[in-house]
């Protein structure tokens, strides 16, 4: 009587859940932090406590379909399906924006209350109107009117903040530049070729670009078409 081999991932403990993650563009655009929901599984073993969470839609293995016998991907939400059927059946409504957490403007009971009464973010709370707004009971307007007023404010200085960000990428860029002229110091011009071959350096450009150096070149060309053909370590 042959027995059928057991499912490994029985064993396991899968808990989908949403994790707030930061949009930096749309974080830049707006001058405040910006946060998207995204689904994710928390995959756990019995006794370890080695975890970590990774993206519901991501790829967990590949698989052979038993009709065609093609190789697929099978996803965590798809190979933990009936978790994350149970969590979809739960989850609140996704939500992009800036949280609560962030708003100046609101103490903690009052983030509590907010959230209580399925409000999230600053967003939600600027936009609520009508009966939803009297609901908010005593200082409903007035939190309504300082969410609209952070808002304004905020956008009033994402030029300021990109501008920011872009200084940041330009000092990124610059420590690079300072890095390698510094090993370029030390090999005597030619960083990280030194010990190479010269036709060592051809495949290198040649794997790098897509087109092999042709004629005649002396190493210091060669060098140099090479440290144009370098990945941008800065990109």
């Amino acid at each position: 009587m042959q027995t059928q081999a057991r499912d490994p991932d029985n064993n396991l403990v899968a808990t989908f859940r949403m994790l707030a993650q930061k949009n930096e563009a749309k974080s830049a655009e707006a001058g405040r932090p910006i946060f998207d929901d995204v689904e994710v599984v928390e995959v756990r073993v019995p006794g370890s406590r080695n975890w970590q969470p990774f993206p519901a839609t991501a790829i967990s293995h590949w698989s052979v379909d038993p009709v065609t016998g093609e190789q697929v991907k099978v996803t965590y939400a798809e190979r933990f399906a009936h978790q994350y059927r149970q969590f979809k059946a739960q989850q609140q409504q996704t939500k992009s924006g800036t949280p609560l957490d962030h708003a100046p403007f609101l103490t903690e009971g009052k983030r509590a209350e907010l959230r209580a009464q399925n409000i999230y973010t600053v967003e939600q709370l600027a936009a609520i109107d009508g009966q939803e707004l009297k609901n908010l009971g005593p200082g409903g307007r007035e939190q309504k009117n300082r969410a609209t007023e952070f808002i304004t404010e905020s956008k009033s200085g994402a030029p300021s903040t990109q501008m920011v960000a872009e200084l940041e990428a330009l000092r990124a860029r610059n420590s690079v530049l300072e890095e390698d002229v510094e090993a370029l110091k030390k090999t005597g011009g030619e960083g990280p070729f030194r010990d190479m071959t010269e036709e060592q350096i051809r495949e290198y450009i040649a794997t790098n670009t897509g087109h092999a150096p042709t004629g005649t070149l002396n190493r210091k060309t060669l060098v140099r078409m090479a440290m144009d053909a370098r990945p941008s370590k800065a990109a």
